[in-house]
């Protein structure tokens, strides 16, 4: 059974099923509007992003979340490390070069 509320499957599969280029932010502010202020915030997203990594289910907002993150940053947070890593091991030339940082 899922350890994420329904309002969080919910929005992971409103993302899961777009097409556009969002980013992290929009997928937080999102996730934050569905939960009310008090609830939703970027520490929310990045563990809602890390569970739903953990089921294996919606890998392309996962992918979106994780790498849009990194190329705003030129980092990861601690928490979605292993998964940048892991990610970024399966791209191709073409799809690092989309992702890098600008300032790499």
């Amino acid at each position: 059974m899922s350890k994420l509320s329904q309002t969080k499957i919910n929005v992971l599969n409103e993302f899961e099923a777009r097409t556009d280029e969002w980013s992290f932010g929009v997928f937080e502010n999102e996730l934050q509007k569905a939960m009310g202020k008090s609830y939703g915030n970027y520490q929310t997203s990045k563990m809602t992003i890390v569970e739903a990594d953990k089921e294996g289910r919606w890998p392309n907002t996962v992918k979106r979340y994780v790498l849009s993150n990194y190329r705003a940053f030129g980092n990861s947070p601690g928490e979605l490390v292993d998964i940048c890593n892991r990610l970024w091991s399966s791209l191709t030339e073409q799809e690092q070069c989309y992702w890098k940082p600008a300032s790499r």
